[in-house]
Formats: C-alpha cells, structure tokens, sequence
C-alpha cells in the first residue's frame, strides 16, 4: 500500500499527479459518476494505466479513510479525506507510543488509541487548509475510562500534522487541572521540549509578553492547560487577542474541552448574556480564524441539548465519536447491568456483576443529614454496613498486597454528602472507629476475626476471584496482613475547604479513606478504589454518573470491587447504563445513514424520578418523537409462575397460526419456519390475547395495536409475516410445545433467567432475539448477512422506501417457545439460574419497517432540531473548491 504520507490528503495526491486531478474534478462535477465511472470516461483521453493507476491510489486513500472509522462516529461528510493516520516520522505520536509500551499497554490496546484517535484527528479541519474555519466535536468516552489518554493522543497527532497552538480546558478543580497538566508534561513536553512551549505548568495561565514570537514560529507547539474559570480565561483570551491578525490568521488552535458538560454550557435564558465561562470560551472558538473545539465528556446529556440553531454556541454540529470501551474497562453495565436494547443480540452486553451491597434505608439518617438546614447539628454514626465497607477495605487491601500485582495504592471512598461540615464530622466518625479496629486487630480479637473471615468467605463466594483469572487469597493469609494494612490507613477529608488534598506518588503507595463531595466527582483519578460508600443524594443523570468514581480499571483487583449503596440508587444506575448504551446505539445508526449532528437530535431516555440534567441546561431541549416505526421489540419479563398467564400466551399463538393455515410458508434454516403474508388485523388480534408483562414499559398492546391500524390507515403495514423460531437440535431437557405447525409439536429453545434483575416474583431474560433474527424472513442474498452487519444496516433491509431496502412494507412477528426447564449455558452461571417455570413460555419479537409518519409513544428528549431555520450552505468558487472524494459503490 502507498505510504500514508504521500497521500495525506486527496489535495495532496491531485497537485502531485494530474491524472488524480482530474478523475476527482470529473467525479466533483457529476456527483452521480462513481470513480469506476470517472475511469472510464478519462480513459478515453488519458492513457489507460496511468488512469487506473491514478484510480488506485484514490482508492487506497479511502480505504485509510474507511479504516479510521472505528470507533463509530457521526461526521459532516461521513468522510475525512486529509488525515488517514500517523507517519512513520510523526515524532510527537512516537514519543507517546513509546511511553505508553513502557508503561505495559501491548499492541491490542495500542491499536485502539491509534484507531480512536486518529478517527477524531480525521474530523478536524485540515491545519493547512486555506481560509478560516471552525469545528466543533464532541468525544463520548466512559466515566474514568482513560479520556485523558485519547485526547493526549488526538493532540501528538494534530501537532504532528500542524496544529500549533493547543487550549486544554481542565475542569473547575485546582487538582483535576494540574493532574491533566502532569500528564501532559510526561507525555507531550517531556519527550520533545525542543518543540513545545509550555504557558502552563504549576501555575495557572499568566500571561506573557512574547504572544506574536510564540505563534508564529512554525515548527514550535504551545501548550496552555486552563481550569474552567472566568478570570483565567478572560486572561487567555485577551492575551491571544493581542497577537497581530496576520499571526492569528495563520496559527491552527485545538481546544479540547475536558469534561464538557461542566460550566461550559450555557445557562443564562435566552434573553440574557451567555454565562461566563461559556461567553469567554465561545469568544476563543468564534473569534479566532482557526480553531477546531473538541469537547470530551463521558456524560454528554447537556452538550447534545445546546441550542443547535445558536451558531455562536457549542453544540457539536460536525462531529461526534463514541470511543470504544476498553475490554478491561469496569463500567456501569458491569456493575449494574442494563434493560435490553433494540440493537442487542443475546450475548451482547453484561448481567452485571456482584459487587453492590445494600445500606438499608433506616440507616440513612445516621449518615446524611435531612437536609441543608440540619447539617449543623447532624452527628453521623458508621452504621453497620459502613463498618462492613471499612471491614471490607482492610481485608480487599491485605489480598492485593499478597498478590502484588497492578496499582500499588489503595483507596476507599466515602460519598454521603455534599456539605463539607458534614465530611468533616465524618471523617472524624471513621478516625475514630478505624482506631478501634486497628486495636481489636493487633490484640487478635477473636470476635472481630471470626465475623471478618465470615464476610471474607461470603464476599469471595458472591465474586470469585477466578471469574476474573485472578488468584484467590485464603483467609489466613489475609489474617496474618490485617494489622499491618490498619496501621497504613489515612483518613483524608477532600472538598473545597480542606488543606490536605489527594495525591498519589508511584514511589509511596498509600492506603487511603477518602471523605469528600465535589471535588471527588469529576476527573480526578482515585488510585486503586476498590471500595466505594455511596449515599449521597443526587437526583440527575449526569450527576450520579460523574460522582461513580468507582468505574474504571482494576488491573489485578477486579474481583474486590465492592460499593455501598441504597437499592433506590441501585436501579437508577441500571437506568442510566441503558441510557448510556442507548445514546451510542444512537450515534452507530445515524452513521450509517450519512447524517450530521445538525441533522438529528441524539435521543435520551426520560425516567419517571431523575432529572437527565439541570434544568437551565434544558431550555432546548423537546420532546423527541420517538414510535414503533423501525423498532425491534423484545419480550424479556414473564410470569414464570402463572399458569394461567403463561398458557393463554400459548393459544394465542396457536389462534395466529391457525389464522394463516393457507398462508405460503418457507423454511430459511432448519427450526425456522416463515409464514408470509398474514393480514395485520390478524396480527392486531393476537397481540389483543397476548399477556405482556406489566413492566415491560415500552410493550403495550394497545399502543402497538394503535400504531399498527393507524399506519394501516395510512397505507402501510397491511401485512406481517411470522416467524416460529424453534429449537433444531435435539435436547435431553428441554422438551417441545404444540403450537398448531404442521401437526407437529415445536422443539422449545433455551433462555436462563437473571439472577440479580426481577426480583422472586417475575423472569427476566434479558435477550430474547439474536440481533440478525430482525432479518429473518427477507430473503438475502448469499454474503448480504454476516456476523458483522451492523444493526442500522440490519434495520434499512427492513425498509422498502431506503436504498438497499429488501422488504415489501411487511412487519415481522417471531414467535420463540421457551422451554420452561431453560438452564445457564456457556460460562453464565455466575449471573443466570434456571428458568423453573410452571409452563413453558411463549416469547414474542416484533420488528416494524421504517414509517414517514408515526406517532410518539415512548418518551425521549432532544435538541430542537426541528426548529432550525434552514440555513444555506455556502459553496465556493471553483477555484477555491477543495477536491472530494466520492463514497465509491464498486
């Protein structure tokens, strides 16, 4: 393949080789011509090698191109031609590649950067484009999940390839700002402080004198880390702004904007000026002829909801790229598991693991006071299961240290309150009863020990250490640690008034308790947390993600994770992972579909108690119309135990069947069997018999009977085929079911319940469908499916009105018996059990084709999109025109 440095950009290759040149003016002009056909029309002018030759290398610059778009992202132009990726002599990525490796990344994890970085690089503006420009992005990462690195990436990499001055906005926090500028300093300035120029180090911004000599040396990179606050901003700013025009004009700026959703969005009402930090930050982005923004944020509910149609504000109108999570990466779905999705197959996703434990509710009052006002005069206990958690730390401590393997600090953090008297007096509490516990242990207390291996063995047992390939530490050795790790224990109190704040020194490992609020919720890194205290009231999604610091890696201590928390604020957390992958299934669909941020509004779930931000923050936001129309539905939730429920979900089905006894039918694989053709009132009749669960919130049978004889109004859906997906092997256990097919009975198929979701008195599956089963009574062509289809492909075959659509307007009912003796399979016994119902269950999928009008029936919100004035885009002069290259369909 050609060296990505001689075709960084398609501009590149045209002014090096005319023939390039003219097969890309041809396709420009004819914006219907694909490149084979700019070929064939060259060819007959232009010698025929040098034509295909020339073709060739397009061809390879785009194939780079398609290369960098993992992670899935939304893009204006859907392409990116100038950057395909790092060159061999780029000596700012090297530097970092060569940190990272002796820091133990391997090359899998390299990779991912590279793919994940240079896909953001990709979607900034060429730094030596001509005229001014303006960007703005947005980067979707995971709570504690390593933004930092990507965004030092996306940096070494734009300075290599021209950027020259780089803005890092670092959150709000003294700390989080200084522990970015480390970071930088390591991996940036160390390596190469002969090319970059540091205006930030220990201190904050200051200015200086030299602003034009700074900005104008070209092969010289700037540096300047900023915390989000007004009077340093107004500084940068004013300082950037006495630079001459010509020297501005010439100096590409990077902003890359750390946790974006906090101060940066505006929330003055629309008559007002914009808050500070936001007008100031608006004034860099605006008013310099230069810049590409890049907000980075793991909660991004605020930033999708700017007003779009404020072109001086920061919605990311150009980009947005969901990075990938990183395999080792501990997050919420982790944790807490999540409700299926349209876009899961059975296996994506995770249960959730066990690592949350209850603090009852009666003893919440012994741990936050009720309220602001009686804060002065609460006194906080450690209650039981505080005590359980302190417990917990000591012994999870002394097992890392006999394994010595990954962070060598340790850290507990305790959350159960934002007023900072109340940290105080609680920290207190801990001193105090840490103390006694460090007595009783180095006196051998026979009581405390015999109580602490008994937690030991239940905590080992509820989370295996060798579900995480990690060595398990039997009690004894954990004894014999215990009064070493309680005589390390500190207790530190960290909030906005403390004196002693958190660091951590690679040289002296540290065993710290750590009581705090804010300043412990946004950016700041805990080493080594692995155990978390949580109790503190917060009531918006983007607020209780923030405050999960205990999301993040856990090299060689996975299976000691443990937080304590209200089983209230335990399914919030559920909640909010299904938000979370929602979002990003959001970004994956659109991109396929060639859209622009400008162009939809990313859709956010509502919950019936949590705000999703603040509500200054929602001033634009609107209700999203959000229907059944290309919609998979799922059943996952059934009374297990209800005969009666389960048995008229059974003739249900056997009535639909019976319905469609002269109905064609076709047999895709062996178990499948697809009826074609069966009039929707029939469809409307059996979901009018079948028994949804009643917490199943988005299957409602009279919604979807609404929706399906409102769109038979309209024209449309007047047929559904159906499905029967039944078992075709044979099994010792799982038996069959008579459903009325063929005077046969239907082999069922296998689905375990949950363990942790659903509680005694209902089965939750989580999956029912196989993500391509939505597909299954098209007809494909042979290579059309594969294991690598992506879901927004799988719903566009659904659609007759979309280019590559291969259905006829048709909906699709599947029909999946489910053995009642269903068992865990595959290594998921950890978080599944048998089914054990008193009958087997009848599961339901249905799968409806895209609609141009369908009503709203599931509650979302979004930016206000739909009321953007229509803008024009302007187009240059030929002469001006850059070359593009157009999406290739051979």
């Amino acid at each position: 393949m050609t060296d990505p440095a001689a075709v960084s950009d398609l501009d590149s290759l045209a002014a090096e080789d005319p023939v390039v040149r003219q097969l890309a003016r041809i396709i420009r002009d004819s914006t219907s011509l694909t490149l084979d056909d700019a070929v064939g029309e060259l060819s007959q002018i232009v010698e025929i090698s040098r034509v295909q030759k020339a073709a060739e290398r397009i061809r390879e610059l785009n194939e780079l191109i398609k290369n960098a778009q993992v992670p899935t992202s939304v893009v204006a132009g859907n392409i990116e031609t100038w950057y395909p990726g790092p060159r061999a002599e780029d000596r700012n990525w090297s530097a970092l590649v060569e940190i990272l490796r002796a820091d133990g990344w391997d090359d899998d994890m390299l990779k991912d950067l590279n793919d994940s970085s240079t896909k953001v690089v990709a979607n900034l503006p060429n730094p030596a484009g001509e005229g001014e420009y303006h960007c703005r992005g947005l980067v979707l990462g995971y709570v504690q999940s390593g933004k930092t690195t990507n965004f030092t990436a996306v940096i070494a990499k734009a300075a290599d390839a021209g950027y020259r001055l780089f803005i890092i906005l670092s959150g709000i926090h003294d700390a989080l700002r200084l522990q970015t500028q480390d970071r930088l300093n390591e991996q940036l300035w160390g390596p190469h402080s002969d090319i970059w120029h540091r205006l930030t180090d220990e201190q904050d911004f200051r200015p200086t004198a030299n602003v034009d000599a700074l900005l104008s040396t070209q092969r010289q990179c700037v540096l300047a880390v900023v915390k989000k606050n007004g009077s340093r901003l107004r500084l940068l700013r004013d300082w950037l702004f006495s630079a001459r025009p010509e020297v501005l004009a010439s100096c590409p700026i990077l902003i890359i904007d750390d946790e974006a959703d906090q101060a940066t969005v505006n929330t003055s009402k629309p008559d007002r000026q914009p808050t500070r930090i936001n007008g100031l930050i608006r004034d860099i982005v605006n008013k310099v002829p230069k810049s590409a923004y890049v907000g980075y944020t793991a909660t991004p509910f605020a930033n999708v909801l700017i007003d779009p149609g404020d072109y001086e504000d920061l919605y990311p109108r150009d980009f947005i790229v969901d990075l990938p999570r990183p395999l080792p990466y501990i997050g919420p779905e982790a944790i807490f598991g999540r409700e299926a999705l349209d876009f899961d197959d059975i296996d994506v996703g995770d249960d959730g693991n066990n690592f949350v434990r209850s603090v009852p509710d009666d003893e919440i009052d012994d741990l936050r006071p009720k309220g602001a006002a009686k804060r002065h005069e609460f006194e906080p206990r450690v209650t039981d299961s505080l005590d359980a958690a302190l417990r917990y730390f000591l012994m999870s401590t002394a097992a890392r240290r006999l394994r010595n393997k990954g962070n060598r600090h340790a850290t507990a953090l305790i959350h159960t309150s934002q007023h900072i008297d109340v940290h105080e007096r609680t920290a207190q509490a801990i001193v105090d009863h840490l103390s006694t516990l460090r007595a009783r242990l180095s006196r051998r207390d026979v009581v405390l020990l015999d109580a602490m291996e008994r937690q030991w063995a239940e905590e080992c047992t509820k989370v295996p250490a060798l579900d995480f390939q990690l060595e398990a530490i039997g009690w004894d050795a954990i004894a014999d640690a215990l009064s070493a790790v309680a005589d390390d224990v500190e207790v530190i109190t960290d909030n906005s008034r403390s004196l002693e704040r958190l660091s951590f020194d690679d040289a002296n490992p540290r065993v710290i308790v750590a009581v705090g609020g804010n300043t412990l919720s946004r950016g700041l890194t805990l080493e080594g947390l692995a155990v978390s205290f949580f109790v503190r009231t917060a009531s918006a999604y983007d607020t209780l993600l923030q405050m999960g610091r205990w999301f993040g890696y856990r090299n060689g201590y996975a299976d000691l994770t443990r937080i304590w928390m209200t089983d209230e604020m335990r399914a919030w957390f559920h909640h909010l992972a299904t938000v979370e992958q929602e979002i990003r299934y959001d970004v994956e669909k659109l991109e396929v579909e060639h859209l622009t941020p400008e162009q939809f509004g990313i859709r956010i779930r509502t919950h019936p108690t949590l705000a999703i931000t603040s509500a200054a923050k929602m001033r634009h936001a609107r209700t999203a119309e959000a229907s059944y129309a290309g919609r998979r539905l799922q059943t996952i939730l059934f009374n297990h135990k209800d005969a009666a429920w389960l048995a008229e979900n059974l003739r249900a089905a056997r009535s639909l069947i019976a319905s469609a006894a002269s109905a064609r039918r076709w047999y895709p694989r062996a178990g499948i069997t697809v009826i074609e053709g069966i009039d929707s009132q029939h469809i409307v009749s059996f979901l009018s018999m079948y028994n949804f669960h009643e917490n199943s919130r988005d299957l409602d049978s009279q919604l979807i009977n609404r929706y399906i004889l409102d769109r038979r109004e309209e024209g449309e859906l007047l047929r559904f085929n159906v499905a029967l997906m039944t078992r075709s092997s044979d099994s010792d256990y799982l038996g069959a079911v008579d459903l009325g097919v063929d005077g046969m009975e239907s082999g069922c198929i296998n689905r375990a319940k949950m363990l942790q979701i659903g509680g005694a008195t209902y089965a939750d599956i989580k999956a029912l469908m196989s993500r391509n089963d939505r597909v299954i009574d098209l007809k494909l062509e042979d290579g059309l499916l594969t294991a690598k289809t992506k879901p927004a492909e799988l719903s566009r075959f659904r659609s007759p009105t979309e280019d590559g659509g291969h259905s006829d307007g048709s909906g699709l009912v599947l029909l999946y018996p489910v053995s009642k003796d269903s068992r865990p399979v595959r290594g998921t016994a950890k978080t599944r059990e048998p089914l054990k119902a008193v009958d087997h269950v009848l599961g339901l999928g249905l799968v409806f084709p895209e609609s141009a009008s369908a009503r709203a029936n599931v509650e979302y919100v979004t930016a206000d999109i739909a009321s953007m004035p229509d803008v024009e885009v302007e187009s240059p002069d030929d002469s001006d025109e850059p070359l593009e290259l157009e999406a290739e369909t051979a």
